[in-house]
């Protein structure tokens, strides 16, 4: 499964560059039409783009079938995941508005195997969110009851979160969301730094777009004019992406670029084999309407086509609704704040730290199981990578069972054996 996340990966890499680059893209046949959508996607104030699977789900598990070793083996399990993610989609827009960045609007929407109606609007730095918690948990194999109880329980310590969880609108000011990251000591506060280094990443974007597409064929497709190929190499993009992540770790701090060394795993240290690649955009009177790339390209042998697909639309609205209740943080501050002298986050040392952790962690995988399907003790391990950061430690002792250690504080954490139960902590070692 892993080569296939980094074939996908490599491919919405390779859309984001040409995305990127205007400039070059003017140079490339035919020149008058890409030239004039590459000038409209660059000026457009009001962009929206839709990430979703393409090409046929049954030619992707075939070849995940065919390339699947005896260790990790493919089950129906892992079919089935890809058959929701190809009943999936993500979708992200952002109007620029006036000058500044205060009046910027931003839109995040998701379909989730075919269940609509996630989304995320900040208008005027207020964030709204909707999520049909109760339609996704009852698809995934949770009950209504089950659903009705936790939204009566959060609703009690977060006033206004059961409308959320019944599919409705709630809204967060941003200096709230601000005030939560720092209660948190999670640290994320806006610096005068952050626009300069958005910048810089955009320039280098733009550096390797130019590179990238320097010297590709471009072909216009006979039976569809609105469709064109360009076709370019793996050595050539793997040069770029190289130069690009090594160009962010400058940028970055260095956790973050720790981050990212991690998250590559190495992936960069040698050259692939000279192949093409070739990338399809669709451009209709003048402008993109999408990028797609086949992954399957990327795999030895395979047939077939299973793609990455962004469909991009201009001039879409976000506004605010109008049925929205502001949800009430306080009482999350007043828990934070309720830790004293502990520092969560910090290695405290009134034991109230790996508790907090311990609780969430356990919460996490209760939330995954009703997501997902199946027991939270299936879930655990994953929740405890999800949520250890810094001098938070999460281990898995055993089935179902997980121990925290922040700084001189400990606890351990048992899930339920269904979703229909709650994560029980103790302040002790496991």
């Amino acid at each position: 499964m892993k080569r296939f996340v980094a074939g996908a990966v490599a491919g919405i890499a390779a859309l984001t560059l040409t995305v990127g680059c205007a400039k070059q893209i003017q140079q490339l046949e035919p020149k008058l039409e890409l030239k004039k959508a590459a000038e409209d996607l660059g000026a457009a104030e009001k962009v929206g783009f839709t990430i979703k699977a393409g090409g046929s789900v049954d030619d992707l598990i075939a070849v995940a079938k065919k390339e699947s070793t005896a260790e990790e083996g493919f089950t129906d399990e892992d079919a089935d995941i890809l058959r929701k993610l190809y009943n999936s989609s993500f979708t992200v827009a952002w109007d620029k508005a006036g000058e500044g960045v205060t009046d910027d609007k931003a839109l995040i929407n998701a379909t989730i195997d075919g269940v609509t109606g996630a989304e995320i609007r900040v208008v005027d730095q207020v964030a709204y969110i909707k999520i049909p918690v109760k339609d996704l948990a009852t698809k995934f194999g949770a009950t209504a009851a089950e659903v009705d109880e936790i939204a009566a329980e959060a609703s009690a310590e977060v006033p206004g979160v059961d409308k959320l969880i019944n599919g409705g609108w709630v809204s967060i000011a941003a200096s709230d969301v601000e005030k939560f990251t720092q209660e948190a000591g999670f640290g994320i506060t806006p610096s005068a730094t952050s626009q300069a280094d958005n910048d810089k990443v955009a320039a280098e974007l733009k550096t390797s777009a130019e590179n990238l597409l320097e010297g590709a064929d471009v072909v216009r497709d006979a039976a569809d004019e609105t469709h064109l190929t360009v076709t370019t190499t793996t050595t050539k993009a793997y040069a770029e992406v190289k130069r690009f992540v090594e160009a962010l770790e400058k940028i970055a701090t260095k956790e973050q670029a720790s981050i990212l060394d991690e998250a590559l795993e190495g992936e960069l240290d040698s050259p692939p084999a000279e192949k093409p690649i070739v990338l399809d955009l669709w451009i209709d009177n003048g402008k993109f309407k999408a990028f797609e790339v086949n992954f399957l390209q990327f795999v030895e042998g395979a047939t077939g086509r299973a793609s990455v697909r962004v469909e991009i639309s201009t001039g879409a609205e976000i506004t605010a609704p109008a049925d929205a209740t502001k949800l009430d943080l306080a009482p999350i501050f007043e828990a934070l704040g309720g830790l004293g002298g502990a520092g969560l986050g910090t290695g405290g040392t009134g034991g109230s730290d790996a508790k907090v952790w311990a609780e969430l962690v356990g919460q996490q995988a209760v939330l995954s199981a009703l997501a997902e399907g199946g027991k939270p003790a299936k879930y655990l391990k994953q929740a405890a990578d999800e949520t250890a950061f810094g001098d938070i430690k999460i281990k898995v002792v055993r089935t179902g069972v997980a121990q925290v250690n922040s700084g001189t504080s400990v606890a351990c954490v048992t899930v339920p054996a269904t979703t229909s139960g709650k994560p029980k902590v103790v302040e002790a070692a496991c």
